[in-house]
């Protein structure tokens, strides 16, 4: 189901299919769409396969006045504050680390035996990132500008579920935990203490909050689904495409990465359709990200570094490369950044 990447980082993530073994009723349930929402045969997904024709062609992005940095075992990127943070795999344990503009380390936070093993995210002015150890996994909730942890939130009993994302909005920080405890855990910025356990269909990785609602992709199922941050119950299903992981809120809509298929789906929230298809790589993405920053959407894609997507016209503008395995990718309004974990390096391509 898996295909490893060629050093000890993330996994490059492929679903090729799988039998689905439900947890139970409640586990595996789907709720009724709510009144006026999009169902999961909502007639505006695209029917084929949006083209390559056209594209621009790869640039190389130091060409087009990036850097490249050189940080060993580099992977997943987050921007907060103007800050850049990073997760990096070292023997005895991961490492969350601040970068200057040069790739140095400004501030590193160890977590022995425990690697950062999904996306993280901002929100409520602090960092959060998973420590996924097998016995006791925690999130971390550190201060972006200083680098002190403000708290760690233990999660007794549970793992969190690796290749997917950690949520911040919507009133809480969200985790998705992995079977065969599959939750979707809702911890209280207020008190940084966990506040509630809901059970949730076995495909689901990963979880994102914003524009009113609290989003979850199903890889295995090519879905996104949308909750209620209230009450955690399911009001719409989105059919999306292959290999649904990867996704971000912003510019007005869910930007949702098909690894599969080697598009990206947009999404309205206001109506919870499909309202555009892109085609982001010529084959399927092993891995991938997806970040909305600088006025752009940019998918972490396997043919080249990353895709540039206006959001005003729904297409790729630009293509950076060279291809360099699996990685993450952040942006602000200052710049992109886009992590290669398998070259040790993260690029910056300034932006405006």
């Amino acid at each position: 189901m898996a295909v490893l990447s060629s050093r000890g980082g993330r996994r490059g993530w492929l679903v090729a299919g799988a039998v689905l073994v439900c947890l139970g009723s409640t586990g595996c349930s789907r709720a009724t769409d709510a009144p006026g929402k999009a169902s999961s045969s909502s007639s505006s997904v695209t029917a084929s396969a949006p083209s390559t024709k056209g594209w621009p062609p790869v640039s190389d992005l130091v060409g087009a006045g990036g850097t490249a940095l050189s940080v060993q075992d580099a992977d997943w990127l987050q921007v907060v504050e103007g800050h850049l943070w990073t997760a990096v795999s070292r023997p005895e344990g991961g490492v969350v680390q601040q970068l200057d503009d040069r790739g140095r380390p400004r501030t590193s936070i160890a977590n022995a035996g425990a690697e950062t093993c999904t996306a993280m995210d901002s929100g409520f002015r602090s960092l959060w990132a998973a420590a996924c150890d097998p016995t006791s996994a925690s999130v971390l909730r550190i201060d972006p500008s200083t680098g002190g942890v403000q708290a760690r939130v233990t999660l007794t009993g549970l793992q969190v579920l690796e290749e997917g994302s950690v949520a911040s909005g919507e009133g809480a920080v969200w985790v998705v935990t992995a079977p065969p405890q599959h939750q979707l855990v809702r911890i209280d910025p207020k008190s940084n203490k966990v506040v509630s356990r809901t059970a949730i269909p076995d495909g689901v990785v990963a979880a994102r909050a914003g524009l009113g609602g609290l989003w979850l992709t199903d890889p295995i199922r090519g879905e996104l689904l949308r909750l209620d941050p209230r009450t955690q119950k399911v009001v719409a299903t989105v059919a999306t495409g292959q290999g649904a992981r990867f996704f971000a809120v912003g510019a007005g809509a869910v930007w949702v990465q098909n690894n599969i298929d080697g598009t990206v789906s947009r999404i309205d929230p206001s109506t919870n359709a499909v309202v555009a298809t892109v085609k982001v790589d010529g084959g399927a993405v092993d891995g991938g990200d997806l970040a909305v920053g600088g006025g752009f959407v940019w998918a972490r894609v396997s043919d080249a570094l990353v895709a540039k997507i206006d959001p005003a016209t729904n297409e790729v503008v630009a293509r950076y490369g060279p291809a360099g395995g699996s990685g993450s990718v952040a942006a602000d309004d200052s710049a992109v950044w886009i992590s290669a974990h398998d070259l040790d390096v993260v690029y910056r391509l300034p932006l405006g």
